[in-house]
């Protein structure tokens, strides 16, 4: 039962007349009883009462035809709630947008997130608090349109480059690393180190770094939160490797920060997204709106 025939079949009750419905609709009248035709040999009734010795159709309503004209109505009007449904996810005025963030993440793009807001106030938008390596599983799994990835991406992810920042040695102000401007990673092998949680790209990053170098790093914390971290620092628990745009934000009276080298390591963000997946509006138009400013993603 398609819903042209539906379509004839309702609009010809409510015309009253063969001829005005195939004026209507732009059809030969032949279409309309072929169409009405069909739909009661699908139905297996009689939608219509016959004219004079059943010479002629009246547009008179069987008690089945009656029925089932009710629940072509709502057919119908079914049809055009997904039409209308389609128009406003298509021009952003219904929609849902997931994003996949790291802690830092949500500070960096705040601005742009509520630009995005006050643009398309309609589209509900909800994220996902995780480290990268969280987030790039989300994105894998198709849980996330898109979100913040760190180093390269995987060949069947593509991605805006965001942030590159050059991790930093966090100690505390008065420790012997005081006035060092610039640190090896290896001098760090006989340091208590303040990771992030396992969740997190910068975790294995260091590590592997750490392993190439020569040595497993002294684990005494692991946190998902950069500030309590550098809390941590501040107490003198361990030391922790931050990226310098991080680093620059803290209070320089308590701190001292170390460029870190051989190897350089950078903190190197993308907002990133599943190529396999189709792209709905809500994403296209977040994603212009990364393009397009750049210059604002910062503390």
């Amino acid at each position: 039962m398609d819903i042209k025939g539906l379509n004839i079949f309702v609009k010809l009750v409510q015309l009253q007349s063969f001829t005005r419905t195939a004026e209507h609709l732009c059809v030969t009248q032949p279409t309309i009883s072929k169409a009405i035709r069909q739909l009661e040999e699908e139905t297996g009734v009689a939608l219509f009462h016959k004219g004079q010795a059943g010479r002629k159709r009246e547009v008179l309503l069987t008690y089945m035809g009656e029925q089932i004209y009710q629940h072509a109505l709502v057919i119908i009007e079914e049809q055009q709630r997904i039409f209308d449904s389609i128009e406003q996810v298509r021009h952003l005025r219904k929609g849902k947008l997931i994003l996949g963030l790291p802690p830092l993440g949500s500070v960096l793009l705040s601005s742009l997130i509520a630009k995005f807001h006050k643009q398309y106030p309609h589209i509900e938008l909800r994220f996902l608090e995780v480290g990268a390596s969280g987030i790039e599983e989300a994105i894998l799994a198709k849980k996330v349109d898109v979100g913040i990835l760190l180093g390269h991406l995987k060949p069947q992810f593509s991605g805006i480059p965001i942030m590159d920042s050059p991790l930093c040695l966090l100690s505390r102000k008065a420790s012997h690393w005081k006035d060092r401007k610039k640190i090896q990673l290896i001098e760090l092998k006989e340091e208590s180190f303040l990771l992030y949680d396992d969740t997190f790209s910068l975790n294995n990053m260091i590590i592997q770094a750490a392993n190439y170098v020569g040595f497993e790093p002294h684990v005494v914390c692991k946190s998902s939160q950069w500030d309590f971290i550098a809390k941590m620092v501040e107490s003198d628990v361990g030391i922790a490797l931050l990226p310098k745009i991080y680093c620059e934000q803290l209070d320089q009276e308590k701190y001292n920060i170390s460029l870190l080298e051989s190897p350089n390591l950078n903190w190197t963000l993308s907002m990133a997204w599943n190529t396999t997946v189709a792209m709905n509006p809500a994403t296209r138009a977040w994603l212009k709106i990364i393009e397009e400013n750049q210059d604002k993603i910062h503390f």
